[in-house]
């Protein structure tokens, strides 16, 4: 049991330092503080395919969607890279009904029948995280909307884009932290806090200068977050220990280990006097009970005569009087 206890703490310590981000000796500390090297925006696009809208557009599991997203990934996935710079990748490809084919349609179509393939996807940009993000994400869109017009103009006949166009997404610094903390133990993620520092986006613990509920660790003690929390580990010297929630109780170790020798003495001499106490008192007892017995022994051994019989006279109220016998 032992040998397996060992093995899987080994593993658990080194799962935690293949993971960037932990510090200490056991790696079981998480950094205070986390600069991502890009953040990740999004464009919203939308374009609509000349060509017709099928009822299995809308099961990603048919064979209908994955073939137009094999046809999507071979003929606009490279557009996206070769003119968009900072182009990551495409997420949620959504297939749905547009606007008609045409005008006029026929009475017997339905409008599913005859309506243009709708398709909705992320652009995920990996923009460098400094100050300058948000200037260049508005860049990044207009690049993307440049892709779109190409695709319309363009005479691909495996993928005919009718119109499109893209709009930009709201932005939430908490979004960056969450992302971040994908990659620790659920135990550390609830412990990061997304703060600007200088130009860029951080997350910080409680154990940074920056994060709104920080923790103060007084007397040179260092604050760190543990899969159990944030807390402070205090510093010792060769003549204080600093003690407490945020080391804030010093305790001298000359006066402490005087006051534990004093302690010591006291002890030895309470037990001494509780000893010595017990034993005189257990002979005491001893003492008086064999007294006790002595007596109960002699008395049992020697004849034992009853007083004699005491006579009293009572008088009545005639005067007369009349004996009893008085044990």
């Amino acid at each position: 049991m032992t040998r397996i206890s060992y093995t899987s703490s080994f593993i658990l310590i080194l799962g935690l330092s293949l993971i960037s981000g932990f510090t200490g000796r056991f790696c079981s500390n998480v950094e205070n503080s986390i600069v991502p090297d890009f953040i990740e925006r999004i464009a919203s696009v939308t374009m609509e395919m000349n060509e017709p809208f099928k009822e299995d557009f809308t099961n990603q599991s048919s064979t209908e969607y994955r073939d137009f997203v094999r046809r999507f990934n071979n003929t606009v996935i490279p557009i996206y890279k070769k003119t968009v710079d900072k182009f990551s990748h495409v997420a949620h490809i959504i297939l749905s009904a547009g606007r008609p084919l045409s005008q006029i349609r026929k009475r017997s179509l339905s409008l599913k029948e005859t309506a243009r393939l709708k398709v909705d996807h992320d652009v995920v940009l990996a923009i460098e995280n400094n100050i300058e993000i948000n200037s260049t994400y508005k860049n990044m869109v207009r690049d993307v909307i440049g892709v779109i017009a190409d695709l319309i103009n363009s005479s691909v006949p495996t993928f005919n884009v009718a119109s499109g166009f893209a709009t930009e997404t709201v932005f939430s610094v908490n979004d960056v932290c969450l992302k971040v903390a994908e990659g620790f133990p659920s135990d550390y993620r609830d412990y990061f806090q997304p703060a600007l520092l200088e130009g860029k986006v951080t997350c910080v613990t409680p154990c940074n200068a920056a994060h709104s509920d920080r923790i103060i660790c007084e007397n040179g003690g260092t604050c760190e977050v543990s899969s159990e929390g944030p807390s402070c580990y205090c510093r010792y010297t060769e003549e204080v220990w600093y003690l407490g929630e945020y080391c804030t109780l010093q305790v001298h170790k000359v006066g402490f280990y005087a006051g534990l020798g004093t302690v010591a003495v006291v002890a030895v001499i309470t037990v001494a006097f509780l000893t010595a106490y017990l034993i005189m008192n257990k002979r005491t007892v001893k003492r008086n009970k064999d007294i006790k017995q002595e007596l109960v022994k002699e008395w049992l051994e020697d004849d034992f005569e009853w007083p004699p019989q005491r006579e009293t006279s009572n008088t009545d109220e005639n005067g007369q009087t009349s004996d009893s016998d008085i044990f």
